[in-house]
């Protein structure tokens, strides 16, 4: 049995623990340096041994951590390097004093970040969340192998992981507050939209988390709707509509190139110039005027019905046109491609009726939502559902998130491969020391493992 869990996460008395959570980074933070001038030898290692074991095996008792040290260190020497006279950083062999706990089934979780301290991995082990090789395990103390392969429930390692549950009150209170703030936000909107919206477009994003969905909604809305104007005049790209625009801008004066270039741009001014040439050398009817019926009928018109002359002509200009209209289609679908705005751009056009489209939200019921939760309907830009408490048969936050200040102790071992996507991990070997580095894990220096390792060589003969 492991021992009591008393005041753990004291702040008055500072121990560094195996555990993620804000109490004890604040103990790390607020950790000294451990100061030996003036202490005994006995008073150095016995300190440092008081701290070192604060966060390796505290829920192991004295006698048993004995037990399990053992005073032959495993590391690594680069001999050759040395007698070759290359310079070598030194190994911290002393750093491997506790690398007998790493052995441990429930260490191994912790150190794979699966759970949250060594307390939960052994809570999750003693549950049969845990199985090695395939085989539930549910001893905590079990030794690893190289080559063994580990996994944890994923529901597990989610709850570990993630946020913690807030209760029903607590998140029908923040819910409340959100409303309260959405509302005075929209009746803002309405009543001086250009300031609102000035105001949203010149936050920092990372403050921005009131409007930054309703930005991307803006951007959405302008982007749906230059896109139908696109599909709009790309439909009306057609042949006989084309075929009509050219007939139809020839003037008194001579016809030139330059004419066709504010109709259709630089590159088919030529290929209209082209149309229209064929058209005048052949002297069509429709040179002297050209509807859109007359331009449809031309254009459909079979082969059959035309003479062999008039068929190589009509063939020439439809597959001109053809050409123009593809190009026109392309070149429109660039343009606008071109105005349309990136997901994180702050270049929104001002809409002068975003206020209106906005709808206030409905305040709570707390007495009725406490009766039956799934009578609470929050339905806000930047969240659907109660607080928290979206899938409220989890035990973790939802939509998931992962737990406060987690960067602080996501420090992964060498000597364990893991995979977050399956929740597995692989124990390569036990840990050693190399030169300049130690595979096993400590938030202290070497100096206080060496007097630790001190103590314990010969307390623990």
């Amino acid at each position: 049995m492991p021992r009591k869990a008393e005041v753990l996460q004291s702040l008055a008395r500072g121990r560094v623990r195996a555990s993620m959570n804000k109490y004890n980074l604040f103990n790390m933070y607020k950790k000294p340096r451990t100061n030996f001038q003036g202490k005994t030898l006995y008073q150095q290692k016995w300190a440092s041994k008081a701290d070192t074991r604060a966060y390796h095996g505290e829920h192991l008792t004295e006698t048993r951590w004995k037990q399990l040290f053992d005073p032959k260190l495993e590391s690594v020497a680069q001999l050759d390097a040395s007698l070759k006279g290359v310079a070598v950083e030194p190994t911290p062999v002393t750093l491997q004093t506790y690398a007998a706990l790493e052995k441990r089934l429930e260490v191994a979780v912790f150190r794979s970040m699966f759970a949250a301290s060594v307390r939960q991995a052994r809570q999750f082990i003693l549950r049969g969340d845990v199985q090695v090789n395939g085989v539930v395990v549910k001893h905590p103390s079990f030794t690893l192998r190289a080559g063994d392969v580990f996994n944890v429930a994923p529901e597990r390692v989610l709850q570990a992981m993630g946020r913690s549950k807030p209760s029903l009150e607590r998140a029908i209170k923040t819910d409340s507050l959100q409303i309260g703030a959405w509302n005075n936000y929209v009746k803002a909107a309405r009543e001086n939209p250009n300031d609102v919206w000035n105001k949203q477009k010149n936050k920092p994003a990372s403050l921005n988390t009131l409007g930054s969905n309703q930005s991307k909604e803006s951007i959405q809305k302008y982007n749906e709707g230059l896109r139908k104007k696109m599909l709009d005049e790309q439909n009306k790209t057609t042949r006989d509509l084309v075929l009509q625009r050219i007939l139809g801008s020839k003037s008194e004066e001579e016809i030139k190139v330059e004419q066709f270039e504010k109709l259709f741009g630089k590159q088919n001014a030529e290929k209209c110039f082209k149309v229209y040439t064929i058209l005048s050398d052949a002297k069509s009817d429709l040179i002297n005027k050209c509807t859109i019926a007359d331009a449809k009928k031309y254009v459909s018109t079979k082969s059959s019905d035309m003479t062999p002359e008039a068929h190589k002509i009509a063939t020439s200009v439809k597959q001109i046109l053809s050409e123009i209209v593809k190009s026109q289609t392309e070149f429109i679908r660039k343009s606008y491609s071109n105005k349309m705005l990136g997901e994180d751009s702050k270049n929104i056009p001002f809409n002068g009726n975003f206020g209106k489209n906005l709808k206030t939200h409905s305040n709570l019921d707390k007495e009725a939502i406490l009766e039956d939760e799934s009578k609470a309907v929050v339905n806000l830009p930047w969240q659907k559902g109660l607080f928290g408490r979206q899938d409220p048969s989890k035990h973790y936050f939802t939509p998931w998130t992962p737990r406060p200040f987690i960067g602080c102790f996501a420090i992964l071992p060498h000597h364990i491969e893991v995979s977050f996507e399956t929740c597995h991990a692989v124990y390569l070997r036990n840990p050693v020391a190399r030169p300049g580095h130690s595979e096993v894990i400590s938030p202290f220096p070497e100096s206080a493992h060496e007097r630790a390792y001190m103590y314990y060589a010969r307390k623990g003969m």
